[in-house]
């Protein structure tokens, strides 16, 4: 079997790396093969808001962030694209920026038809993958509509929404608690989240509680029966306030779910976390242009007879933020010796294996521009698998890199 995605510069990689492991006077350095295997997916991606604000081409090499051109390379061959409405916080903002960002996303797929598809099952996605192309799953986060009304959800869906973070970055939505900014408005979720709950399932839609408050999430795996997923996440028992706890984690793999393990490094590095601790304004300043672009609310409010003027206002203030967001990236010195190494990210997955087993996990990186992570940049997914070759069976090694995404989605399918 060829590793997912083989390319000739996976080749010219294994050379490298070869040549890496010769010592002082030649002597061979023993070196841990990378396991093969079929499907490699990231179910936590973010290129679609680049190509709308800034107009970039995602199949070739970006400076900061992800693009497909080197994860392709990489040997990555499905993902879960998520768009986001930063931003954009009430019904009509967020219903508009969605489905441009939709818009944009299709319209990416359809230019680079030769490169990639688009995937609604697991079926589709290994055919796709079978046929050399990127197979692409349609999420959203940060809200598909603050308010969570069920006709957008379900139009959303015919447009091929296949996953959906029901908290949003902002503050509390309409029916759920977030975890990002004040105190909890719903103890949770409220009677319209768990209808959204039941739509989803009734749908088809992969639900992720990433950024619910430890409540909301306890309640959004109880009501649905389906299971759901932390799509981007790090562990509390690993890295400490902020992660996962084991009881969500144990609740949620019960319910047949998983956990993407994020790449950010003030996620996952317990060095990189105890450097920020001790140095929280060199750190709050260092993520500022990603909190200010994740966090934006509008510095006015739409008047009532309104001829387009709030909306383009509101669109220079976003695109100002994300731009900001994107700039080259130069972390503080003394953290950048911190970032966590594969083996390190690897820590997270092993909690996983240990506490609930190794089919309640996966990889679900969230590598966007302005933060440091693991691996540095959309090329560095091979050391990744490495580092899972080195704690884990080749078995469950293919279950996290891929096959755990694809039996979800699958199962969220089945309801």
């Amino acid at each position: 079997m060829i590793r997912a995605g083989h390319t000739r510069r996976d080749s010219l990689r294994a050379l490298a790396l070869g040549a890496a492991g010769l010592g002082l006077g030649g002597r061979a350095v023993a070196q841990a093969p990378v396991p093969e295997v079929p499907i490699l997916m990231d179910g936590h991606v973010h290129i679609t808001n680049r190509v709308y604000w800034e107009g970039i081409d995602p199949w070739q090499p970006q400076p900061v962030g992800w693009d497909y051109a080197r994860a392709k390379a990489a040997g990555v061959n499905v993902i879960i694209e998520n768009v986001g409405t930063y931003g954009a916080g009430n019904f009509n903002t967020t219903a508009r920026h969605a489905l441009r960002l939709i818009e944009t996303f299709h319209r990416t797929i359809e230019r680079n038809a030769d490169k990639m598809g688009l995937a609604v099952t697991a079926a589709e996605a290994r055919r796709i993958a079978a046929s050399g192309r990127m197979a692409v799953f349609l999420g959203i986060e940060s809200g598909f509509d603050h308010e969570g009304d069920p006709d957008l959800l379900r139009a959303f869906h015919r447009l091929g929404l296949r996953t959906v973070q029901f908290a949003t970055q902002t503050s509390f939505n309409a029916f759920a608690d977030s975890d990002i900014a004040g105190p909890p408005h719903w103890n949770g979720i409220n009677e319209r989240g768990r209808m959204l709950v039941a739509l989803m399932n009734e749908l088809g839609i992969l639900i992720d509680v990433t950024h619910a408050t430890a409540e909301a999430q306890a309640q959004i795996i109880a009501a649905s029966r389906a299971p759901v997923v932390a799509s981007h996440t790090a562990l509390a028992a690993v890295t400490g306030a902020g992660g996962l706890t084991d009881e969500v984690l144990r609740a949620l793999a019960a319910k047949g779910g998983m956990v993407g393990i994020h790449g950010g490094a003030g996620a996952v590095g317990r060095r990189y976390r105890a450097w920020v601790a001790a140095n929280p304004d060199r750190a709050s300043r260092l993520g500022a242009a990603v909190n200010e672009m994740v966090r934006y609310n509008a510095t006015g409010t739409r008047p009532a007879r309104d001829h387009g003027e709030f909306g383009a206002g509101l669109d220079a203030e976003i695109r100002a933020r994300h731009m900001a967001a994107f700039a080259p990236w130069q972390d503080d010195p003394e953290a950048a010796a911190l970032v966590p190494t594969p083996d390190e990210w690897a820590e997270q997955v092993n909690h996983v294996i240990r506490t609930v087993g190794a089919d309640h996990v996966g990889i679900g990186l969230d590598l966007v521009g302005g933060r440091s992570s693991v691996p540095r940049d959309s090329g560095g997914y091979p050391d990744l698998v490495a580092a899972l070759n080195r704690i884990t069976t080749p078995e469950n090694v293919r279950k996290i890199t891929g096959e755990n995404w694809l039996r979800v989605l699958d199962r969220a399918r089945a309801g």
